[in-house]
């Protein structure tokens, strides 16, 4: 009776972890993806902008890694460079938003926004989008 080589468990190990990373990779995509089917922009981020903000787009919660823009049009929406993985910048118009709600998180008063097309919750801190609450009651929305 012969013993299965060490190596083999190496092979599968590797294979997994690899199986792993690709199914981590898509799942982060998707909502990103169907974000910017609907979307995506090429104009360049608006003068309100902040950098290196935290959020989340659907399930996946970007830690310092998302920028976040204000303009009449909308909420622009960019992923630092680095970790874009070819994700490209969002611009969504106001009318996307269906409902806002609070969404507090420790010591930061963040807000959740519910889009109506793709059902996508953003949660974002809300003072990066106090300069929006002007835009956001024209849709109907009382400030939270």
């Amino acid at each position: 009776m012969s013993a299965t080589p060490h190596w083999i468990y190496g092979i599968f190990s590797a294979l997994f972890l690899i199986l792993f990373m690709v199914g981590m990779i898509l799942t982060f995509r998707h909502d990103w993806s169907r974000l910017a089917e609907l979307y995506r922009t090429d104009e360049e981020p608006p003068a309100n902008f902040w950098r290196m903000q935290s959020g989340a787009v659907g399930l996946i919660y970007y830690k310092s890694t998302l920028n976040v823009g204000i303009s009449r049009q909308g909420l622009y929406l960019s992923i630092f460079p680095l970790f874009s993985f070819g994700l490209p910048p969002v611009l969504i118009p106001w009318n996307a938003v269906r409902k806002i709600e609070v969404a507090n998180q420790l010591f930061e008063k963040r807000l959740r926004l519910y889009l109506s097309s793709p059902e996508i919750k953003l949660i974002l801190r809300e003072d990066v989008l106090e300069s929006a609450k002007e835009y956001l009651a024209a849709q109907g929305f009382e400030w939270v």
